[in-house]
């Protein structure tokens, strides 16, 4: 009976980390979402570690959010689709586009890569 007991403590807390973990990735895409729609480099550059803003400048933010903009359009629903190695996989329609967002944070919830792929 224990055993039992324990197992079913140990899933319970299993899936509540596990919805937190989803619930982050999700409002960081919204975050993601909001900065590039209001073509906000510095609130988008926020997000990331310290790692990457030093390999993704503010002014490479800025280029990728105008450059982006110009050819798709504003970024609209996103849907995940997989984990993939760390890191999880976002469908994200844009007015022109559909496009694969990956995302992996770090522990602390900031962005540690960021990219996009066509779909």
């Amino acid at each position: 009976m224990k055993k039992i007991t324990y197992l079913l403590i140990l899933s319970i807390c299993f899936s509540f980390s596990f919805t937190q973990t989803e619930d982050s990735y999700q409002m960081t895409v919204t975050k993601i979402s909001d900065a590039y729609n209001a073509k906000d480099a510095n609130q988008l550059f926020e997000l990331f570690s310290s790692d990457l803003q030093s390999s993704f400048t503010l002014d490479k933010v800025q280029s990728f959010i105008t450059d982006n903009q110009t050819k798709k359009g504003k970024m609209g629903e996103s849907s995940f689709l997989m984990d993939d190695e760390g890191s999880k996989r976002y469908l994200v329609e844009f007015e022109n586009s559909s496009t694969i967002l990956v995302l992996k944070l770090s522990p602390d919830n900031k962005i540690t890569q960021l990219s996009l792929e066509e779909y």
